[in-house]
């Protein structure tokens, strides 16, 4: 009987047992295959932390990196203005003109150097955590060992697990926080040094239109684009002196603290 193929029974036949045993052949072939590994995030994942997302975004983009750093520094420029002048009473963001705010970080090369040493830091403390997520078999090996356990720490603490934040990004925000405290406490040291002991820039002032300088020395705290900070030691006061009003500043040596002289023994008597 035929099937409607228009082919004889016996080339029907044959081509029902190839198919047979080639569907014998793929069964066991399907049923031995090796699961397969589970997946790494990788940098493009959506798993990746923000942290590491905008590190790799200024990597490739080396324009944006350097405006990105330009803003930066400007900030913690801002930020340490505010610290050291409030310790003479001086509210120096009211002084401040718009173009002051993006060179604010520019007067102070060492605010460069913060930030730069804060990202390194951020780099190397964050580095177990990327190599984990890249080599997870290899960090569970070292983890066997006593320095793996060191550098690869299993707690949910270490790894912001309780916070709901990838390690990248927690180890950003502490050191972010831990450079504002560091600059913070740096301009405050160098500001009390200025008032409290006499240190910095000795200038003599004269106004704008007269030919004798005022009396008395001054401690040159800083300028902006239309003001002038000094520090007054003798009076204890601050004032911002807008620029077209002063016809002279002079530079003079700083003073130096003589040692006092050794006490010498009365001589003994003959």
């Amino acid at each position: 009987m035929s099937d409607g193929s228009g082919a004889p029974p016996s080339q029907r036949g044959k081509r029902k047992r190839q198919r047979a045993q080639a569907a014998a052949v793929a069964a066991p072939a399907e049923r031995q295959a090796p699961p397969a590994p589970p997946a790494v995030a990788d940098a493009s994942g959506a798993d990746v932390s923000l942290a590491l997302r905008a590190w790799r975004r200024l990597v490739r983009e080396p324009s944006l990196g350097l405006s990105a750093a330009y803003v930066l520094v400007s900030m913690i420029g801002l930020w340490a203005n505010y610290w050291f002048y409030r310790q003479f009473d001086l509210p120096v963001l009211e002084y401040m003109q718009a173009g002051d705010y993006l060179v604010a970080g520019l007067r102070d090369p060492s605010y460069a150097l913060v930030l730069a040493l804060s990202v390194l830091m951020s780099w190397l403390v964050s580095w177990p955590e990327i190599y984990r997520a890249r080599h997870p078999q290899r960090a569970a090996a070292y983890q066997r060992r006593w320095w793996g356990r060191l550098v690869f720490p299993s707690s949910d603490w270490f790894r912001w697990t309780l916070l709901r934040l990838k390690p990248e990004t927690g180890i950003a925000l502490v050191v972010f926080m831990g450079m504002a405290m560091t600059t913070c406490s740096y301009v405050i040291s160098k500001a009390r040094l200025i008032r409290d002991q006499g240190s910095g820039s000795v200038v003599q002032v004269t106004l704008a239109g007269e030919s004798a300088p005022l009396p008395g020395t001054a401690r040159l705290l800083g300028t902006s684009s239309a003001y002038v900070f000094l520090w007054w030691p003798d009076a204890r006061r601050a004032e911002a002196v807008p620029i077209e009003s002063l016809g002279r500043l002079q530079a003079l040596p700083s003073r130096k603290r003589e040692p006092a002289p050794a006490s010498r023994a009365p001589a003994a008597a003959p």
